[in-house]
């Protein structure tokens, strides 16, 4: 290998963090993940337009809060690949195996990425059925959930895995054919809680503290906290819901209370009438029995109305309790409290241990 190529490859290893020892175990050689990285970077533009047009597409969708996208940076692809081709370490994966300038854009799947944002958990649902009525999926969706997450209601049409960092997110691989060339573009949907933490996880994990306990201990709790944030979120949009439907039954039933009201004034004044008549008929019986009919009938609509209003303070009365959202999910969106104890006792643990002792002057 010429000395300029041992220079290139060195510097290239120490920029990614790579070792020697998995350079050597790659199944890459140089010149070829050269001519990837190349291409790539040609075709760099082309596909900043595949992005935005997804991006555009994804934003018209009325769950959706806000569209992040980007395409994979030549340098970062040529990291990835050599990563994913080195045998026997956690990152290999055989479908890399064979990968040259004429595939990778096959095989690499995540060479356009778009992030999905969404305020809800359950905003998904129809965020899904808005992606798979546009484009092609490669593959079934992988719905990504938290390790204790117990809620798969309506994650049939995914196949549903626990993330290894702990987080939930759904991720989509699209098909499309931009210029005469098949290109797919990875599409990830999750919470803004969600992307928060994963952010602020990627930025402090890697490369520098990715094996420290303490950076990892904290980013658990904070993992939970976004969990809990997204429970909290859900469960006040509910009770909103919840409220405003409770509040229009009240209207409807203030609304009949009126209409009953006037109907009972309406009676009466009818069964004064009747009397009234019945006083003046003198002796006449079928004058008398037609009336008493008559008198019977009313009567029978007032015991009817009267009755329909029991039945209404009794639904009042129901609704005055609390509302019935799952209490369950509250206990869940209230988890962070604990946590937030939680992370400050560990706070000020921390900060003794880490504070320098000062030497006593003799």
């Amino acid at each position: 290998m010429e000395v300029e190529d041992r220079s290139s490859i060195e510097s290239f290893l120490e920029r990614n963090n790579i070792s020697t020892e998995d350079w050597d175990k790659s199944d890459i050689d140089w010149p070829t993940l050269q001519k990837i990285g190349a291409d790539h970077r040609k075709k760099l533009d082309q596909r900043i337009e595949t992005a935005e047009l997804f991006a555009r597409i994804i934003q018209r969708c009325p769950k959706v809060h806000s569209v992040r996208w980007r395409v994979k940076d030549p340098e970062h692809l040529m990291e990835k690949i050599v990563r994913k081709t080195a045998k026997d370490t956690k990152s290999y994966n055989e479908i890399y195996l064979g990968i040259n300038v004429d595939n990778y854009h096959e095989i690499v799947t995540d060479l356009v990425g778009v992030r999905a944002l969404h305020l809800f958990k359950d905003d998904c649902f129809g965020i899904d059925e808005y992606l798979c009525n546009l484009w092609t999926t490669k593959e079934q969706p992988v719905y990504y959930v938290r390790s204790g997450d117990d809620n798969n209601t309506g994650l049939e049409r995914f196949e549903v895995k626990t993330h290894p960092a702990g987080y939930r997110s759904i991720h989509y691989v699209f098909e499309s054919t931009p210029l005469k060339q098949k290109i797919y573009t990875e599409v990830q949907v999750r919470t803004i809680f969600e992307e928060g933490w994963s952010e602020i996880d990627h930025e402090v994990r890697y490369p520098n503290f990715s094996d420290n306990e303490q950076v990892s201990y904290f980013l658990r709790i904070f993992n939970r906290l976004a969990g809990s944030a997204d429970e909290m979120g859900t469960f006040v949009k509910e009770l909103v819901t919840e409220l405003e439907s409770t509040a229009a039954q009240f209207a409807e039933m203030e609304d009949e209370f009126i209409k009953i009201k006037k109907e009972n004034g309406e009676n009466i004044d009818k069964i004064d009438s009747l009397f009234k008549d019945l006083e003046a008929s003198n002796g006449k019986n079928n004058s008398k029995n037609k009336l008493v009919k008559e008198l019977k009938a009313e009567v029978e609509k007032l015991k009817s109305q009267s009755q329909s209003q029991s039945k209404r303070r009794t639904i009042i009365s129901i609704h005055d309790k609390p509302t019935s959202i799952s209490i369950s999910r509250l206990k869940a969106a209230i988890d962070h409290i604990e946590l937030l104890k939680t992370v400050n006792e560990t706070k000020s643990i921390t900060k003794s241990i880490a504070r320098p002792r000062r030497k006593k002057v003799v």
